[in-house]
């Protein structure tokens, strides 16, 4: 296995060519695509759960999740699996936004009394529009990060595997998606995970496993 150590130059490189694939491929969908947005149908699920603004915390805290992925993995080859995983579910999502836009009929943000919780709220609402529901790319971008944090154990993944059901949960009580949206994004997740584990992991195995005399 190759341990090469992974610089935080380089990391920090890759984290700038996502932001730039992150503004082509959700915020120019999110705000200056033009095509008319479809609603979802409303589930009973997404009918009952209210609006909760003390949960915008949570639904941005997934920013630190990142953060700590990028800190945490200093060997190259996590490292760079993790950003494959991360590129396409923003690749998958984005052609998504593009191809078949959706809108969340968001209600209005009331006056919140406490800073943190009303700042947030007023972030979302200016940064990030009810659309490009469908699949969620939190959820779908939270959960490769898990899923990548398995050579760091099991106290770890237990840990972020809490944290990234908290923020599928937020993304229904700040009613910024539907619940067909977190279904999505684990779709999204898991034919990710299965590409990697193809075209990357099995590959490499299969190259540096010595073939077999007859």
């Amino acid at each position: 296995m190759d341990a090469k150590e992974c610089s935080l130059g380089y990391r920090f490189s890759i984290l700038a060519l996502f932001a730039v694939a992150y503004g082509l491929l959700y915020v120019i969908p999110n705000f200056f695509f033009q095509s008319t947005p479809s609603e979802l149908p409303m589930l009973w699920i997404d009918r009952v759960i209210p609006l909760i603004p003390w949960t915008f915390i949570i639904y941005t805290s997934d920013y630190f999740i990142f953060i700590i992925a990028i800190f945490m993995f200093t060997e190259r080859h996590h490292f760079n699996s993790f950003a494959r995983m991360m590129f396409a579910v923003l690749t998958v999502c984005g052609l998504f936004f593009y191809s078949y836009p959706t809108v969340y009929p968001r209600p209005p943000y009331e006056p919140q009394s406490h800073w943190l919780i009303g700042s947030l709220m007023d972030f979302i609402a200016m940064a990030d529009s009810p659309r490009n529901c469908f699949p969620s790319m939190h959820v779908g971008l939270t959960s490769v990060a898990t899923w990548a944090m398995r050579p760091k154990g099991r106290k770890m993944v237990f840990l972020f595997s809490g944290w990234s059901l908290a923020i599928f949960i937020s993304t229904l009580t700040t009613k910024q998606h539907y619940f067909y949206d977190i279904l999505g994004g684990l779709v999204v997740m898991a034919v990710v995970v299965m590409l990697e584990s193809l075209l990357f992991v099995r590959a490499k195995s299969s190259l540096i496993t010595p073939s077999r005399l007859p």
